[in-house]
Formats: C-alpha cells, sequence, structure tokens
C-alpha cells in the first residue's frame, strides 16, 4: 500500500508545478522534472522492465531511469512529448504520466474549468496520468490566497489534491 501511495502521489504531482514553479523544499518536484532526470543518479534496470518497455514505447529517445519505493520510473520523449513511466521490478507497466495543453482536454473538464475556476489562473499544461488504467488528468489553479492541485476524472468531477495557501504580508511599509 506504501508502494502504490507514493507512486500515486508521485504521478500525480509530475509536471503540476511547472506553471508556478516548484515549491521549495519539495524533492518530489525536483525527482519528477524530466529535464533534471538526466542530472540525478540514474539506475539500470533489468531485463523485464528493458523488454517491457521496448516493446510499449519503441520509438522513445532520451530515455533515464530512476528507482523509488520500489517502482521504476522511466523518463522519455516520445514524438516531441514528455512521458513517464512506472514499472514493477517484474516488468509490468503501473502507471504512465504526460503532459498536455489545455485545449486538448476533454470537453467535460474544460466545462467544469470554464464553471469552477474561472476566477483562477491555470498552469498551461495538465497532466495526464493513468495507473493500473484508471486515467485522470491534474492540473495546477491558483488565485489570491492559494494554490491548488485539482484532479479532473473524464466525465467532469474534479477533487483537491493539494492546497497551499499563500503567506499574506500583514502591516506597513516604513
Amino acid at each position: 500500500m506504501k508502494k502504490l501511495t507514493a507512486a500515486m502521489a508521485a504521478l500525480a504531482l509530475y509536471f503540476s508545478a511547472s506553471a508556478f514553479g516548484p515549491e521549495p523544499g519539495n524533492d518530489l518536484n525536483a525527482l519528477l522534472n524530466p529535464s533534471s532526470a538526466k542530472t540525478g543518479k540514474t539506475v539500470r534496470v533489468g531485463k523485464f522492465i528493458s523488454s517491457a518497455f521496448n516493446d510499449q514505447f519503441a520509438n522513445a529517445t532520451t530515455v533515464s531511469w530512476r528507482e523509488s519505493q520500489g517502482l521504476y520510473l522511466g523518463y522519455f520523449k516520445q514524438k516531441e512529448e514528455d512521458y513517464m513511466v512506472a514499472y514493477t521490478p517484474e516488468g509490468s507497466l503501473f502507471a504512465i504520466a504526460r503532459q498536455l495543453n489545455l485545449a486538448d482536454l476533454p470537453e467535460a473538464i474544460s466545462k467544469t474549468i470554464a464553471e469552477k475556476y474561472s476566477d483562477c489562473s491555470l498552469s498551461p499544461l495538465a497532466s495526464e496520468v493513468t495507473i493500473e488504467g484508471v486515467k485522470g488528468y491534474y492540473l495546477t489553479v491558483e488565485n489570491k490566497t492559494s494554490t491548488r492541485l485539482i484532479k479532473f476524472y473524464e466525465e467532469g468531477q474534479d477533487e483537491l489534491v493539494k492546497r497551499t495557501k499563500k503567506k499574506v504580508l500583514v502591516g506597513s511599509v516604513m
């Protein structure tokens, strides 16, 4: 269960901080930033993972691997899009994530965003995350008081994943 929770949190945060910048001290954001994946400690993967990955993503380029909580996280590009995958040590695909432009979101999600988040700034990209066959879309929204990570389901329902209150400065400047 701990492995599942860690993987879900990691995949949910994948790309989500890109619009408003990573939170200070959040190692998870640094770990999941594909541009820094090459600079961190990479690992070799076993033949089961390597074979499964090559079968499923034959056209992948710039592949880099990390190990976290017993899962192997692969970062790569395919057709100019950034992807992240998570495999079990046995070579089973656990999850896949990629970035999407807001215009590419399902219509039901776009409608929910227009109705409920019109007063917010939206990150320019959303993350499409599929975990064991279940797809969700993650988007960072920001208003005057907070930054929120919202999960959307294909039918348009939304769910708060994380909320960070903004610091409010009180007082006067001399």
